[in-house]
């Protein structure tokens, strides 16, 4: 007989093979690597390597890697904003608390 995912989840969950904290990071890891897999096509997309956008920024090739690979969590806001500057783009930070939302600039 074939299992659904729900059960699969459900079974994993209750034997221990998985926690719901760990599923949880699990999927923020992935979420921050698919939006700077994003930053990546961004910045192909206007004609730049890294080791140019990185001159522009007057910031290590390095660095650019990392935050490509995801590392946003130790990356300053003004770093983010000047590689967003450097494509052409523009930084929002978006504060969300329940149904409110609060644009920064």
């Amino acid at each position: 007989m074939t299992k659904t995912w729900q059960q699969a989840r459900k079974e994993a969950l209750a034997s221990g093979q998985v926690t719901e904290a760990g599923v949880a990071q699990h999927k923020a890891k992935a979420v921050a690597r698919l939006r700077a897999h994003r930053l990546t096509e961004l910045r192909r997309s206007v004609g730049l390597n890294q080791e140019e956008l990185a001159r522009k920024l007057g910031i290590s090739q390095s660095r650019i890697s990392r935050i490509e690979r995801g590392d946003l969590d130790h990356t300053e806001v003004a770093t983010l904003r000047a590689f967003t500057q450097a494509l052409g783009g523009e930084l929002e930070i978006t504060v969300k608390l329940g149904d409110e939302r609060l644009t920064l600039g």
